[in-house]
């Protein structure tokens, strides 16, 4: 994997963000995992684009606790997903595979809510 660091002023320190997309397996998935950097109050990339069967990985590089959580709680299909604060401390990794098409908000409740400060989106092409 290739590795460019980059900075970002409001957030202090540089940090490393992967280049390429790794592959990791997704029980039942496609293998394609795109990541997210959750950094102290931004996630990394704030919008990432894949198709149906493909994951998300969202690793938490902070310094604080962060969460996860899906602005509309369920997807089409019923399911929910999301990661609390008690899973994602510093370090902790949340992958999620996902199964329908659609536009997915996030956000974390700790750094911002629903529309303003830590937010991000997954859009998902059939």
């Amino acid at each position: 994997m290739m590795i460019v660091t980059t900075s970002c002023t409001d957030d202090g320190p540089l940090v490393s963000l992967p280049t390429s997309t790794p592959s990791i397996p997704i029980d039942g998935g496609t293998g394609v995992v795109i990541p997210v950097v959750a950094l102290d109050n931004s996630f990394r990339p704030q919008v990432v684009e894949i198709s149906v069967g493909d994951g998300v990985s969202w690793e938490n590089r902070g310094l604080n606790a962060h969460d996860v959580l899906h602005v509309e709680g369920v997807q089409p299909d019923g399911s929910s997903w999301g990661v609390t604060v008690t899973d994602f401390q510093p370090d902790d990794v949340f992958t999620y595979r996902f199964t329908e098409p659609g536009e997915y908000a996030y956000y974390c409740s700790i750094h911002g809510n629903e529309k303003v400060g830590m937010v991000g989106t997954v859009i998902v092409s059939a």
